[in-house]
């Protein structure tokens, strides 16, 4: 009898491995679906990456941005058809979909590959395409920053006739607004008003207009907020941030300087970037990152996290990331917060939420780590999203 191919197996970190010898394809997996790609479809396209994801060091990428943009041109043409009969529904589904696996086409590329930039210019026309048809529409917008601007959406609030409570969505590292697009229809059901960017050296931010990753994040978070305390539908005093991953860092240091926020809930925390940093891509001052392959707890390529830091080399990153701490700006955090970790967060782990908990000034603040007997203990609960999800919306709905 043919043996069948191993796949999809819990490691010690306890996560679904759909690739048992490469945790970054698996994790991008995981990412897809909780983005909104259906399970089936992102089998038919992985299924055929077995051997490519065995490849060392970091997999067979070339194999990789060709199953993941067949899909996202599958998905694409889907969305055309139902247009053309008129099926907008089906349309604005089948285009959320082909964006996000545009999205993972280009996420593994090199950044300087001549594929990227077409790849991810997919991603944001199926975003905007699922955007305009989805009813409600969502809005696409550009906020005005330092003579350039920060790209953004905004989804409205279900069921508010007047103003009401607003968030900002903020995603991590690699990541991007469209991947965080579960989160902000999750706060928008519980009628919040939200507003998902992209900051310095996040998705189009990045790839479109050249802003690189930036310590004092509550530049951009002001700028977003003075947008959007010129909404009608945005009650001012009723404003809170949500953020992922390294959001984990730039929201806590962004609510440490703009008051006008009420209340802040982080999905993995990081109190510290520089040290995380240095624990992840094995770094040794002399050598670089010398922990870069398949199972280096990293969601994109090593080359593509200098791009994102606006860098040429390991060492001057990690001299840029000396500022990336919130030792001695946490105590200034006076607002509400929740933090939501895993315990066995690879990127993150407990202890840096623990330590941002311990620093801040905030009266009301709350502290949720997942076990592996519950399930949620990955990176951003990525393994099991919910109840974690729902935890941080209802908390946000409830404190502002």
């Amino acid at each position: 009898m043919e043996e069948l191919p191993t796949i999809g197996i819990r490691t010690e970190y306890d996560m679904f491995f759909y690739f048992p010898e490469n945790y970054r394809w698996s994790l991008a997996v995981l990412r897809a679906i909780a983005a909104g790609g259906l399970f089936g479809e992102i089998d038919w396209a992985c299924s055929r990456l077995r051997e490519a994801a065995r490849v060392q060091p970091s997999g067979d990428v070339d194999a990789w941005h060709h199953m993941w943009g067949e899909l996202g041109r599958q998905l694409e043409q889907s969305a055309a058809e139902a247009l053309a009969r008129g099926h907008r529904v089906s349309a604005s589904d089948f285009a959320l979909r082909a964006s996000v696996y545009h999205q993972w086409a280009e996420g593994l590329l090199d950044p300087d590959d001549p594929r990227a930039g077409p790849a991810y210019g997919k991603h944001l026309s199926c975003f905007a395409t699922f955007a305009q048809h989805r009813d409600p529409a969502i809005e696409l917008v550009d906020i005005p920053f330092e003579g350039g601007v920060i790209p953004a959406y905004l989804v409205p609030a279900a069921g508010r006739g007047g103003p009401g409570p607003a968030a900002l969505l903020s995603d991590g590292l690699d990541a991007n607004k469209e991947e965080m697009f579960y989160v902000a229809l999750n706060l928008a059901r519980r009628g919040i008003t939200t507003l998902a960017f992209d900051g310095p050296g996040q998705g189009s931010a990045l790839r479109v207009h050249g802003l690189t990753a930036r310590h004092d994040f509550e530049k951009p978070v002001t700028a977003c907020v003075d947008w959007l305390l010129q909404r009608p539908e945005v009650d001012s005093a009723r404003v809170g941030i949500v953020a992922a991953s390294w959001g984990g860092y730039y929201a806590p240091r962004a609510v440490a300087f703009e008051k006008r926020i009420k209340a802040c809930a982080v999905m993995g925390a990081v109190f510290d970037t520089h040290a995380c940093m240095a624990r992840r891509v094995g770094y040794v001052p002399g050598q670089g990152a010398t922990q870069l392959g398949n199972n280096a707890p990293l969601g994109t390529t090593g080359k593509q996290i200098l791009r994102i830091l606006g860098v040429p080399d390991w060492e001057s990153a990690f001299r840029k990331l000396e500022e990336f701490r919130l030792e001695g700006v946490a105590g200034r955090i006076d607002c509400d917060l929740l933090i939501v970790h895993g315990a066995n967060d690879r990127h993150a782990p407990p202890s840096e939420a623990q330590h941002l908990f311990d620093a801040v000034s905030s009266r009301h603040k709350q502290l949720r780590v997942f076990s592996e007997e519950e399930g949620g203990a990955a990176h951003v609960n990525l393994d099991r999203p919910e109840p974690a999800l729902s935890l941080v919306c209802d908390w946000m709905a409830e404190r502002l």
